[in-house]
């Protein structure tokens, strides 16, 4: 298997800046001048962070007694050791990051679902697309291809082999490369890369300039039922278990309220993640849910095994239970 990396020097520098000033700085939550826990929350840039938002102006949060500070990041790899070490409160990830990291001896729980896959839509959630007159068509075709994923060790890297296996394809053969979603259409156009793995609102644009989606692998791999997750460090759950709680509680109101009022969420696009308006306008969105499916969460596991990640199935207690 052959990998390199490609890391956007700020954001590798932001995990670590905030790691390296936390010294498990969630021993005392910080309050806000009207008595709110402030709660530091590391995101990375796709349509997830208009529904984030959403909630936050709504007041979901704020009712139960919770402001919000947003923190971008390339990744949820890259955000990791700030949640561990509480420079970070909780992360939205995929349940690739909190495995593997069990599989290392962190200790980053799942504390709740966050969205899963529409089957029936492909642009709602990451793909594999590729630029204007490529000769890729199907996921065989990866085999022996530069593809951009925007983690190593991700959801991309198992879904992405699983995918290229079961349509024939030599999965150990791709050459993985790192890079954010808001990055891959420049390279998709510079060849820099063959192929590359994007979510809303960056699959409309791909597609907007003549590239096409070669694989919707997260279904095709099994994977579909518990695409995000949000996970916090062990610290912060045994100290502040009351809090995850009503934080858990005002995510599930978000993320209802966010399935049903698209449009709004659409509207936020541009001003949160710089999306070209008539893009934001088409985006298809993946399904917020704030319940678990263990059984998907299983399926990471076997994959994460089955091609190297890990050398075994982390325990049971990867999952928080109130």
């Amino acid at each position: 298997m052959k990998r390199t990396l490609s890391v956007l020097a700020g954001s590798a520098a932001l995990a670590l800046a905030l790691t390296a000033c936390s010294n498990g700085s969630n021993d005392t939550a910080a309050t806000s001048a009207d008595g709110h826990d402030i709660v530091k929350v590391g995101l990375f840039p796709s349509s997830a962070v208009g529904a984030f938002q959403i909630g936050m102006e709504q007041g979901f949060f704020a009712d139960e007694g919770i402001e919000v500070e947003l923190v971008m990041g390339q990744s949820s790899a890259a955000q990791l050791p700030a949640v561990n070490s509480g420079g970070l409160d909780f992360i939205l990830a995929s349940p690739t990051t909190p495995l593997v990291a069990a599989s290392k001896g962190l200790d980053v729980p799942i504390v709740s679902g966050y969205a899963r896959n529409r089957p029936e839509t492909i642009s709602d959630s990451v793909a594999v697309l590729v630029g204007p007159g490529s000769d890729i068509k199907t996921p065989k075709d990866l085999s022996g291809k530069r593809v951009a994923i925007n983690a190593l060790g991700s959801i991309g890297e198992i879904g992405i082999k699983e995918a290229v296996a079961l349509d024939g394809g030599d999965p150990d053969s791709i050459t993985f490369v790192q890079l954010g979603f808001d990055q891959v259409a420049a390279q998709l156009e510079s060849g820099q890369i063959d192929a590359g793995m994007a979510g809303p609102p960056f699959i409309g644009q791909i597609l907007n300039n003549g590239g096409a989606v070669v694989s919707d692998f997260i279904p095709a791999a099994g994977l579909d039922g518990a695409e995000l997750v949000i996970v916090a460090g062990r610290k912060l759950v045994e100290t502040k278990p009351e809090l995850v709680e009503r934080f858990t509680r005002a995510l599930d109101e978000t993320l209802t309220y966010a399935e049903e009022h698209q449009d709004e969420v659409r509207e936020l696009l541009p001003t949160v993640i710089g999306t070209d308006p008539a893009v934001a306008a088409k985006t298809e969105f993946i399904q917020w849910d704030a319940n678990l499916d263990v059984e998907a969460i299983e399926q990471f596991s076997t994959l994460l095994v089955k091609y190297g990640v890990m050398n075994e199935e982390p325990g049971d207690d990867i999952v928080w239970s109130q």
